[in-house]
């Protein structure tokens, strides 16, 4: 039986390293945790913020203009030519509208002069 005092002497070298690691994790995790809270709570970090969302800011419109060029050059309509047919489109759709009233106007003053029922010429008297 002298195997098993080996084994619990084993047993408490691993528990001691596995509880070392574990401190030395929590004071790593610790220091850098205070680290960084002193690194957002300077000035430095604001300005770094301020200048990186600025940046992402002007990327985002770069690439818009970007994708407007490249369409422009494809020939492919854009978002302008879009926007002014559709303009358009609204205008004729208002004048048919008119027109179509027009029509029905008149077609309602000449309904009583038209006979209202025409005969068929397959039907027989």
């Amino acid at each position: 039986m002298v195997a098993q005092p080996a084994d619990e002497a084993g047993g408490e070298r691993a528990g001691t390293r596995a509880e070392q690691i574990q401190q030395l994790y929590t004071d790593a995790e610790s220091k850098a945790g205070e680290a960084m809270e002193g690194l957002v709570a300077s000035n430095g970090f604001a300005e770094l913020l301020s200048l990186l969302t600025s940046n992402a800011v002007a990327l985002i419109k770069l690439g818009g203009d970007t994708a407007d060029t490249v369409i422009r050059a494809a020939r492919l309509a854009g978002r302008s030519d879009v926007a002014r047919l559709s303009r358009q489109l609204a205008r004729t759709e208002d004048k048919l509208e008119l027109v179509l009233q027009e029509l029905r106007g008149l077609q309602a003053g000449q309904r009583p002069a038209q006979p209202t029922r025409r005969a068929s010429p397959k039907s027989k008297p």
